[in-house]
């Protein structure tokens, strides 16, 4: 008696081999990842959802969270503080952004000229970022001193004394007193930029020239396209510090006058520390961290529609 066996049985063919190699390879991967991904876990993405949960209560530090729902985010844009904190923390992320990215890239290609001194002149643009925030911040406080202040001294030894103000008791010059520091620290950001422009091939500058492209047209069209995901990460960078900004505002105006320098990370100090207002310092750290994703989707949106490999 013949077995019968199903046409489809027939058509399947012998089952299928695992790939030991790949699994290792994964596994692997998987081991490299774990260390980082588990401190990610313990310590961002645990205290995140520990600030968005304590963003909706009424607390004080001690005691039982009282859950008020959705009222510290709409107790935070009535109050003209937080609003102005908001205003101030964008006008940071933009200079960073818009001045100090260019200023670092515009440092960087000048290094990859010079052929003398370019060791010295490293130095001392890199020299400011290996200094202490805090000890900068000082530094810039008595020389934007309106009596003992160096700016104000040298405007009048010059005979400009007319320029001569209160810069960081100004409401005028307050905030833009406090960016100063980290608009002309350009070291980190040259550094950065000329790693990535090492990496170019020099055949690339060779061929131009032949051609008869100036220095400016090499950085235009060789350069900066192909540094551009450096500059983009650069932009990262200042974004995140423009977003959680504190020592400068802190130690040379306090946040003054009038909140005319405060920042969102001074804001969420004196909400939580001053204030012993804990939900509402939360619900200001959420509104930052939104703040945050939507600039750095910006700035991942706008180096993925100028790629010219897309």
């Amino acid at each position: 008696m013949l077995i019968e066996i199903p046409r489809a049985r027939l058509r399947e063919g012998p089952a299928p081999r695992i790939d030991w190699k790949a699994v290792r390879q994964r596994l692997a991967v998987a081991l490299y990842l774990f260390p980082g991904l588990a401190l990610v876990m313990l310590f961002l993405v645990g205290p995140l959802i520990f600030v968005v949960a304590l963003s909706t209560t009424n607390w004080i530090g001690i005691g039982v969270p009282k859950e008020i729902g959705l009222a510290n985010f709409t107790d935070l844009f009535r109050d003209q503080s937080f609003v102005k904190s908001l205003i101030n923390t964008i006008a940071w992320t933009l200079v960073g952004a818009f001045i100090q990215a260019p200023l670092s890239t515009l440092a960087a290609l000048a290094m990859m000229r010079i052929k003398r001194g370019a060791k010295v002149i490293r130095t001392i643009l890199v020299l400011p970022n290996v200094i202490a925030a805090t000890a900068l911040a000082l530094l810039w406080y008595f020389i934007f001193n309106p009596t003992l202040g160096l700016l104000n001294g040298t405007l009048s030894s010059l005979g400009l004394s007319k320029l001569a103000r209160p810069w960081l008791e100004d409401p005028q010059t307050a905030l833009w007193a406090t960016m100063v520091p980290f608009c002309l620290y350009v070291g980190f950001g040259m550094i950065l930029i000329s790693s990535a422009i090492s990496t170019i091939p020099h055949e690339y500058y060779e061929s131009a020239e032949l051609d008869g492209a100036t220095i400016r047209q090499q950085d235009w069209h060789i350069t900066l396209p192909l540094i551009r995901p450096t500059v983009a990460l650069l932009v990262l960078f200042n974004v995140s510090y423009g977003l959680r900004t504190f020592e400068y505002p802190f130690f040379m105006t306090g946040g003054g006058p009038a909140n005319a320098s405060s920042t969102m990370s001074l804001y969420i100090y004196n909400q939580m520390i001053v204030g012993l207002r804990f939900g509402a310092s939360m619900a200001a750290s959420v509104v930052t961290l939104l703040l945050g994703a939507v600039f750095m989707a910006a700035v991942f949106f706008a180096l993925r529609r100028s790629d010219p490999l897309r």
